[in-house]
């Protein structure tokens, strides 16, 4: 099963190296990550590789994937939250999904409608 994330963020590899460091990415501390400047002179290609399935197997792996809480899946949101960042200054967000988009969230959709109070809080909004 493919266990690989990338993105391309359109900056300098320099310039990305540097953000990657200095941010607070959730991708795993057994993540391997690399960087390479992207094709054409279009910014910096971000790779994330994660290790093996250890506990649960393939078939734990397949399972949190579908519900979008596998590792990959959270890698994932973390470069697509990085790269928003990076290049626009903030995570896009929306009243209906404070948090940013999740893939998570993507499995449990639901009829457009305004948040509790509560989970406005929860979300920091």
């Amino acid at each position: 099963m493919n266990r690989k994330a990338t993105i391309t963020v359109n900056r300098s590899l320099d310039e990305v190296q540097q953000l990657w460091r200095s941010s607070e990415h959730g991708v795993g501390d057994e993540a391997t990550v690399t960087f390479a400047a992207a094709p054409g002179d279009r910014g910096t290609e971000i790779h994330v590789e994660l290790p093996s399935p250890g506990q649960g197997g393939k078939l734990g792996e397949v399972v949190g994937t579908v519900v979008g809480s596998g590792p990959l899946a959270k890698a994932k949101d973390e470069l697509r939250h990085f790269k928003q960042l990076v290049e626009t200054g903030e995570i896009a967000r929306s009243d209906g999904v404070p948090e940013g988009e999740q893939v998570g969230r993507k499995v449990k959709q639901r009829p457009a409608q305004p948040l509790a109070e509560h989970k406005l809080e929860k979300a920091g909004a």
